[in-house]
């Protein structure tokens, strides 16, 4: 018995999954046209399979090829948000055209830092100054405790500050469309150094430096 006719589950074989995976990409050729037809492929396949595993009872031909259409749907989808593709109906496409724009060129242009170092500028002014200090606090101590006591604020505080800062910060930012949600994590929320130096917190040691740099300032 060759690999393509092993059976998989259900009686199904490696052939048939192939033939399924196959037909999906094949029907779905006219509504993402510009896919790479091994990644289309392998997205129709992995929901092929993992609905045949996920059924006790033998799933239909119909069954199987929907699953496979519902994840491959989903990969362009995600593929589309991923390079700036609006996920309601207002998309235009304007967001997919930039991004493509700047990735297709051999030598990407400056634009887009020279755009992005403008739309911070914009934003941090639109911010309450509350919030500003919130983001300087955490800038100039690295740490959410140490940047709590640099404000004379309670560490929740502190952190209730910095999420509300936060949420301004990327509506202002996504203007005019939906806001991301929050993505990675900030390591310094876990942080409890409490001490830099010899001995001093880095709040003290701050304060220091800028006691000593006003003292020469005025020498």
């Amino acid at each position: 018995m060759t690999a393509s006719t092993s059976v998989v589950a259900h009686g199904y074989t490696m052939r048939d999954l192939d033939a399924f995976a196959r037909s999906v990409v094949s029907n779905g050729r006219t509504w993402w046209p510009a896919g790479d037809r091994d990644d289309l492929y392998a997205a129709a396949w992995h929901g092929i399979v993992e609905s045949l595993y996920s059924t006790d009872g033998k799933p239909s031909r119909i069954d199987l090829l929907e699953a496979g259409r519902t994840a491959l749907a989903e990969d362009v989808r995600s593929t589309m948000r991923h390079h700036g593709a609006r996920r309601d109906t207002t998309n235009n496409g304007q967001r997919y055209a930039m991004y493509w724009d700047w990735a297709g060129r051999a030598t990407p242009s400056h634009e887009a830092g020279l755009v992005e170092r403008e739309a911070l500028e914009q934003i941090l002014t639109a911010l309450t100054a509350r919030q500003r200090e919130a983001f300087t606090a955490l800038a100039a101590t690295g740490d959410y405790a140490e940047a709590a006591l640099l404000l004379g604020i309670a560490d929740q505080t502190f952190r209730s500050l910095l999420g509300r800062a936060r949420d301004s910060f990327r509506g202002l930012w996504h203007e005019g469309e939906l806001p991301s949600g929050h993505w990675g994590c900030d390591r310094r929320a876990g942080s409890v150094r409490g001490t830099v130096g010899k001995g001093e917190s880095a709040v003290s040691n701050l304060r220091r430096r800028q006691r000593t740099a006003a003292r020469k300032a005025a020498a």
